[in-house]
């Protein structure tokens, strides 16, 4: 017969990570969509978020506020992708997670540009709700513009 405790253990660690999961999901609904109330809802109070070595870091929500603002000033729009996510808890209220992110981003002059990244992760629990704390993102690649034709969904022809 299956141990009572170690079945809640298993359950309670695949909850932990479906939620951790899920915070990189809404992140990247927040940041492509500039929605920033999903943005803001995934962090910490406390949390911090560092893109680059300078101007990219952002502390508590009052900055994290003006993540997006820098994010745009960068790009028109970003369409993100996270894959590879592995979250491990820590503690009762702690985890930590990476994962890998691709994003084709459109700059000022409407031309793609590809970043490829990987999140380095720690979320902390709140009352029932887990919590970007820190996010560290660690790029691999940044393109300069490609030139190429845009096609928006909406004017491409169906094909017979």
């Amino acid at each position: 017969m299956a141990d009572p405790r170690r079945t809640a253990d298993r359950v309670e660690e695949l909850w932990v990570r479906t939620r951790c999961v899920e915070l990189g999901a809404r992140y990247c609904h927040g940041v492509d969509q500039a929605d920033q109330a999903t943005f803001l809802s995934v962090w910490h109070a406390d949390g911090e978020y560092v893109i680059g070595r300078r101007a990219g870091r952002f502390r508590g929500h009052a900055e994290l506020a003006s993540a997006l603002d820098f994010v745009r000033a960068a790009y028109v729009s970003t369409h993100h992708w996270t894959t590879n996510q592995v979250v491990t808890r820590t503690g009762t209220g702690s985890a930590t997670g990476v994962s890998d992110s691709f994003a084709v981003c459109v700059d000022h002059d409407d031309r793609p540009t590809l970043v490829a990244a990987t999140y380095d992760d720690e979320y902390r629990l709140v009352g029932e709700e887990w919590k970007i704390w820190r996010r560290i993102v660690r790029r691999w690649l940044v393109s300069d513009g490609i030139e190429v034709a845009l096609r928006h969904p909406a004017s491409v022809q169906a094909r017979p």
